[in-house]
């Protein structure tokens, strides 16, 4: 999130608590939109405050870890929990994105590409 929205990076890892978000204006076909990315945590225990972030999005980006098995495996469980927490009314239509995070441990890979693409 910082790298897309500052240009910055920091290889310190500090995790999440509740929620965060950074907001900037962007600019697509010549016309303007406010984009907002929300990271919240990925701890159970603060998963029930979803229902107050997920509300009103308009799409939904899932982060795995491609260095984890175990992340990508948890991606239909965020999934679901965004659809009945957000109330999005037709699943079917509502943009969802994955996102395959640490791309510069490719040798410590536990996702394959094409796992990922067909899962997408």
């Amino acid at each position: 999130m910082q790298r897309y929205m500052t240009g910055k990076y920091s290889s310190q890892y500090r995790a999440t608590v509740g929620a965060d978000f950074l907001s900037t204006n962007i600019s697509h076909h010549g016309k303007s939109y406010s984009l907002q990315i929300w990271d919240t945590a990925g701890q159970e225990r603060f998963q029930s405050i979803g229902s107050a972030f997920y509300k009103g999005s308009d799409c939904c980006v899932i982060v795995y870890d491609i260095t984890s098995q175990k992340s990508f495996d948890n991606i239909e469980t965020w999934k679901s929990e965004f659809i009945d927490q957000g109330g999005v009314k037709d699943p079917s239509k509502f943009p969802f994105v994955i996102l395959g995070n640490k791309s510069d441990k490719e040798e410590e890979r536990e996702v394959s590409k094409s796992k990922a693409e067909l899962w997408a």
